[in-house]
């Protein structure tokens, strides 16, 4: 199932280093309903991040189970993390399909590092369930069982 656009502008993001969203932050809530589900995971354990700021909340995959690429991780068997709440966006890292596909609907940005993804913060239901797609994309892609691009 394709991406569909991301409605309203963008909000203003930094990509370099910190990589945070300054403007419209998700609240706290829905990340942290994204922070659970993606802890539920098989081999998922969540803690601080290898690469982000104090509060950043990072996904880290069991290095059993880390069978992607090295391309599929920020640090480590980090594949992605939320930021802190008074921000709320994403770092991900996907496979370049996805990225495009995440950018050109207008969910996203290229980040720091190459080849990462800043994914907007959630802002309501209908939001949350896209970036939850998201993030089990790039735990897939972590595992070594993703798929080339959304259809």
């Amino acid at each position: 199932m394709p991406l569909p656009p991301r409605c309203g502008p963008a909000p203003l993001v930094v990509t370099g280093d910190p990589v945070e969203q300054l403007t419209d932050p998700a609240p706290a809530g829905l990340t942290q309903r994204l922070v659970d589900a993606v802890s539920a995971f098989d081999g998922v354990r969540t803690g601080p991040s290898y690469v982000c700021v104090r509060g950043t909340r990072a996904f880290h995959l069991a290095p059993v189970l880390a069978h992607g690429p090295a391309e599929a991780f920020l640090a480590g068997s980090e594949f992605g993390h939320v930021h802190p709440p008074y921000d709320g966006s994403l770092h991900l890292m996907l496979p370049a399909p996805w990225g495009e596909a995440v950018i050109a609907a207008g969910w996203g940005t290229a980040a720091a590092p190459r080849g990462s993804l800043l994914v907007y913060g959630p802002r309501d239901e209908a939001e949350t369930a896209v970036v939850a797609r998201l993030v089990t994309r790039a735990y897939l892609y972590a595992r070594g069982t993703w798929t080339p691009g959304p259809t």
